[in-house]
């Protein structure tokens, strides 16, 4: 680089530090602070840093944008302890990338990296280390006030006199960045329209049956992404006191017994049988001190915890994780079964469900992924290392349930829906062994706004794919008869940061996945969003609630750490909890939970729709003789993630914005008891994922009670590229049924359910729905839900 060039970047790294630190006049500009910020670095990334630079673009047309970009290609010969100065203004678009990775010779031989100044103290997690190819999931940026200086990585070999080499240095984005800055994060969405009302009716004279209960449960729903006793004290009785739980942990056997934590000799491998843990190990070992040391409260909670990285000595070489190999199957299944027993031995208790493999659906986890173009079937591999884990682990501890597959990108439409057949095939070949199925679900980055991309290609879930997904995986556990429960073992954002924008979609994430999945308790028994109280390895992660106090040098108790915006998630729900009403209204893109508990009926509501509404809860309060309507808010407003403590509202008019969930609250003058209930089933049709031709086709919907029904839905998990354009044909039992599409017709790729109202003296206890649909629709299920008058 020339002296001129270096000047004129430093010229140009000092502007954009202005940039991005002094806030234009509000009145001048429609982007937030932040998004000025965030529209001064993406720039800079465009028009300066990637200039000259190799860089690699995918996708076409509005997909179109940058997804690699080489920031340092040099070969460099690496040691233990060897530093690598990044060029100037890396720091700066560092927070745009999800992933950075290098190319080489040896990598294998690198045991962890170091991050600076982001990361100097804790590795970030690696992804994926083989010989030539090494790739770190980029670390949590802080917030800084100043700028924080050149970026450099330190790399710790797994020997002292080992040595690598690297070729190249490349950041990779989590989804391709547009070269045209995206302003949907940065303001208020459907702010300049007027508020549109919505009246919510709710049936005060019944309580609602799902699943043959009432009760709301609060405790399968408010989880954060815990395990008794691994933080101090402190934190769970503040968790405790806002009535959150523990959820869902990972135990990594590699390096978690294979190392030497503590009073005790590391796991090895048998001498006389290789591949095989010497199981005389747990002579030794201490399997419960963390449970031992949590709290009274939480010693009583059931929750779930996660298998992975088994030790080297059993498992493919390099890649998935400490993926076994198959013939090396029962010897994991026995070191994974010996572990749940000793636990129990230590503590007194294990997690009532063990997932086998962490996110074994995809390769990076389970290594015989890689090698199905070679012939080697890796869903039947996995069917049937989980089919020996739970036989294992069911011997030695009995009523400890097992199942997975802990999946991640549960994008099941992928290569026409050939991902949903590796999944259906999972419930069948597991059938009688395991006793839970466990998915993950995330909205990806830069994924705000989900209604306002619907026509710009937005493929995550919240706009009706997670439903329409769920219903597809029970319609198939009931032709395969092994119905068993769904866990949501985590889900959330893969966005990385702690601006605003970052904290709002992680927040709009679980807050919209909470309340759709509280309308599921017949199929979900345990949600757990991937939320920390704090995390040791991560500290500035932006899914932690608390932080570290940076002018404190020990953290452990609570009062060492500050909150976080994220701690405002357990705030909005701290007493959300009750007997389930039924609830009714006319809105797309709206989810709404009713609960009451005599003295108030507490409404959870999330707005996934792009307008802002005002909710119309007036009739309710008349019916019941409330005398005050409060709300609590959690919200996104001009810039900032704002939370709102409870206070008093208009009932007529209650605002919940765009992605924004929000709990209301009627207090009434005189206690509510229902007299009456109903009780909420869904009917199954068997087949799923049929691709449309044009011609009608039929769908059995068989064993349904059709006596003392209240009322009745036609529910149609629809997906097409292109959307919905032509009106879908729909007769059950010869009677038509008109299905509203809604704006199914703007999306780019549309993959959600569609319903209808049908009378209820149409349903008979063997039910045909006929179904004609636009050619290259795929219908994924079908299925009838009733609402029937039970006699208490």
């Amino acid at each position: 680089m020339t002296l001129h060039r270096r000047h004129r970047l430093a010229f140009l790294l000092a502007l954009l530090w202005i940039l991005v630190s002094c806030p234009s006049p509000s009145h001048a500009q429609t982007l937030s602070k932040e998004g000025q910020e965030q529209k001064a670095i993406h720039d800079f990334l465009f028009d300066t840093f990637a200039q000259n630079r190799k860089t690699k673009y995918v996708g076409t047309g509005r997909d179109h944008g940058l997804k690699e970009v080489t920031v340092l290609e040099e070969s460099r010969e690496l040691h233990d302890g060897t530093e690598l100065l990044l060029p100037e203004g890396t720091e700066i678009i560092a927070g745009l990338f999800r992933h950075f990775a290098f190319h080489g010779e040896h990598l294998d031989r690198i045991k962890e990296v170091r991050v600076f100044p982001f990361s100097p103290d804790k590795s970030p997690p690696r992804s994926k280390q083989v010989t030539d190819f090494y790739r770190v999931q980029m670390p949590s940026i802080p917030l800084y006030d100043e700028p924080p200086g050149r970026m450099k990585i330190r790399f710790l070999m797994k020997a002292p006199d080992g040595v690598a080499r690297i070729d190249d240095l490349v950041f990779i984005a989590q989804k391709q960045i547009p070269p045209e800055f995206d302003t949907i994060p940065y303001r208020d969405l459907g702010s300049e329209f007027p508020r549109e009302s919505v009246v919510i009716d709710i049936d005060t004279d019944h309580e609602l049956s799902i699943d043959g209960t009432s009760d709301l449960q609060r405790k399968r729903w408010f989880r954060m992404h815990e395990t008794p006793g691994t933080v101090d004290q402190s934190f769970e009785r503040w968790a405790a006191e806002r009535n959150f739980f523990p959820g869902r942990g990972a135990f990594k056997f590699n390096p978690g017994l294979t190392r030497a934590w503590g009073n005790w000799e590391p796991l090895k491998e048998r001498a006389d049988k290789p591949g095989a843990a010497d199981l005389a190990f747990f002579d030794q070992y201490d399997a419960g001190v963390r449970h031992r040391n949590t709290i009274a409260e939480f010693k009583r909670i059931p929750f779930a915890y996660c298998f992975n990285d088994w030790p080297d000595f059993m498992s493919v070489p390099l890649v998935g994780r400490g993926t076994p190999k198959p013939e090396h199957f029962d010897d994991a299944a026995e070191l994974a079964a010996a572990y749940v027993e000793e636990q129990i031995k230590d503590s007194g208790y294990t997690a009532e469900w063990w997932e086998v493999k962490n996110e074994s659906s995809v390769q990076s986890e389970w290594a015989h992924h890689w090698k199905e173009s070679q012939g080697i079937d890796g869903w039947g591999l996995l069917a049937d290392f989980h089919n020996r884990v739970a036989k294992a682990v069911h011997e030695r501890a009995p009523g400890t349930k097992v199942g997975g597959p802990s999946s991640a990108y549960m994008q099941v439409q992928i290569k026409d829906f050939d991902l949903y057949r590796n999944q259906a095939r999972f419930i069948e070949e597991t059938r009688g062994h395991i006793d839970f199925f466990s998915h993950h679900f995330y909205e990806n980055a830069l994924m705000l706004g989900a209604h306002a991309r619907r026509g710009q290609g937005y493929s995550n879930y919240l706009l009706g794919r997670y439903e329409a997904i769920l219903d597809m995986l029970r319609a198939h556990m009931h032709k395969s008869d092994n119905v068993l429960p769904i866990l949501i073992t985590e889900c959330g954002s893969l966005q990385n940061g702690r601006q605003p924008s970052d904290n709002w979609l992680r927040l709009l994430a679980w807050n919209a996945y909470l309340t759709k999945s509280m309308q599921r308790p017949d199929q979900i028994e345990l949600f757990v969003p991937f939320v920390f109280l704090h995390m040791a390895w991560n500290p500035y992660s932006g899914d932690a609630a608390f932080t570290p106090k940076p002018e404190l040098k020990r953290h452990r108790t609570i009062e060492d750490f500050a909150p976080t915006t994220i701690a405002n998630y357990f705030e909005l729900w701290r007493d959300f909890d009750g007997r389930r009403l039924p609830v009714d209204f006319n809105r797309d893109w709206l989810d709404v939970v009713a609960v009451h508990d005599g003295n108030r009926i507490s409404i959870a509501v999330t707005n996934m729709g792009g307008r802002q509404i005002s909710l119309d809860l007036s009739g309710v309060a008349k019916n019941t003789g409330a005398n005050k309507t409060t709300q609590t808010r959690l919200n996104y407003h001009q810039g900032e993630v704002v939370f709102e403590p409870e206070h008093e509202v208009d009932v007529s008019a209650v605002p919940v914005d765009v992605n924004e969930t929000t709990v209301v609250r009627l207090h009434l003058a005189k206690t509510l008891s229902p007299a009456m209930l109903v009780q909420q089933q869904r009917h199954y049709a068997e087949q799923t994922a049929v691709k449309s031709e044009g011609a009608a086709i039929t769908f059995s919907i068989d064993d349904l009670n059709a006596s003392n029904l209240q009322s009745a839905k036609l529910i149609i998990g629809v997906h097409r590229r292109g959307g919905i354009s032509e009106p879908l044909s729909v007769e059950v039992n010869g009677t038509t049924i008109e299905i509203d599409r809604g704006d199914a017709d703007e999306f780019t790729e549309f993959f959600a359910p569609l319903d209808a109202d049908i009378p209820v003296s149409v349903l008979r206890k063997n039910n045909e729905v006929k179904i004609t649909a636009q050619t290259g629709t795929t219908i994924t299920s079908v299925q009838i839900a009733t609402l029937q008058n039970v006699d208490e």
